[in-house]
């Protein structure tokens, strides 16, 4: 018959086989995780945002990018064009494939040719790729739009924040192509408001751009406050952003003033694309602090009773002393008159 062992001597068995487990497979298994991991940068993460890579239909252009591997070990890394939209925040690339991809008003990677499409990247390597950009001579003026993705054949791709432009564990550089010609540019501001009433700053404020341009703009923003009497008592710089075509995005801050005398307004001027158009804004807003001024009142008006009350006592007392002293200087005369 075989012994039975103590209840207590399988748990701390079942216990210590956990342990060790947890130390050893566990330990092991992460290893081996992270060495699957692959650490790509594009460079640059984006090109042609500033306006400046525009051609004519019809043109060829040729520009260098680089993808260099910060892993630790070797890395064969593919490269291709690849057509992409923006997600609804107006900032997140979203790919386009397939039927989605041909017939996208805005498309770019079938003008592309990426040489050498493979690369083999020793650890910490750059590998310099060749795009070449070849314009239809019957191509739409306006933005066109593609990415430049790098992805590794082998392993998961390890995400290095503001190294590049990510999408579906690839990399790329995002391209900004314009195509000369007669390009529709209109951008309208909509729902600009600050916070209607506060009693202390800072004030709130958003707004959002739409741009109904045939190319991405990149607006240049200034606000400008104004106090009750019309004089401007400060400007506000909104940081810019990358807005595409027939999209919209969100601004916000706020104005840092701590303390505000009553009614302010508020001016948006916004200024873009190639012919200087400008937008303009307002709203008003209220930066009051109400319940101080309140106290600041009351204790004016307590003041000013106290000092009613005090003057009128003053004018009694002098009332008073007047009619004493005519009382006596009448019962002298008297007295005289006796004698």
């Amino acid at each position: 018959m075989k012994p039975i062992l103590p209840q207590q001597l399988k748990l701390f068995a079942l216990v210590l086989l956990s342990v060790v487990f947890s130390a050893i497979v566990l330990p092991v298994r992460a290893q081996q995780a992270a060495a699957d991991l692959v650490s790509l940068t594009a460079i640059p993460p984006r090109l042609g945002e500033d306006g400046k890579l525009k051609l004519k239909p019809g043109e060829k252009a040729q520009i260098d990018l680089r993808v260099r591997n910060s892993s630790n070990k070797v890395v064969v890394v593919k490269s291709s064009a690849i057509d992409f939209i923006v997600d609804e925040d107006g900032k997140t690339p979203v790919p386009l494939e397939g039927a989605a991809e041909t017939n996208n008003r805005w498309s770019l990677a079938s003008w592309l040719t990426v040489a050498p499409s493979q690369n083999t990247l020793q650890p910490n390597e750059s590998g310099s790729i060749s795009v070449v950009i070849d314009v239809p001579h019957d191509a739409l003026p306006g933005g066109h739009y593609a990415m430049v993705v790098h992805q590794p054949t082998t392993g998961a791709l390890e995400e290095i924040a503001g190294s590049a432009t990510g999408i579906n564990q690839r990399v790329g550089t995002l391209l900004y192509v314009i195509v000369d010609g007669p390009i529709n540019e209109a951008a309208f501001i909509r729902d600009f408001s600050f916070t209607d009433f506060m009693e202390f700053g800072p004030v709130p404020f958003s707004f959002v751009v739409e741009n109904e341009s045939d190319v991405h703009i990149r607006p240049q923003m200034n606000i400008d406050i104004y106090n009750l009497f019309g004089r401007k008592v400060t400007t506000i710089q909104p940081t810019t952003k990358n807005i595409f075509p027939y999209e919209s995005r969100s601004f916000s801050g706020q104005w840092e003033q701590i303390w505000g005398t009553g009614p302010y307004t508020a001016r948006l001027t916004m200024s873009f694309g190639d012919h200087g158009a400008v937008v303009i804004a307002r709203t008003s807003f209220w930066l009051l602090p109400v319940k101080l001024v309140i106290a600041l009142i009351a204790l004016i008006g307590i003041l000013i009773i106290a000092f009613i009350s005090i003057r009128r006592h003053i004018i009694h007392r002098r009332t008073d002393q007047s009619a004493r002293i005519q009382e006596l200087e009448t019962q002298v005369e008297e007295m005289r008159e006796q004698r």
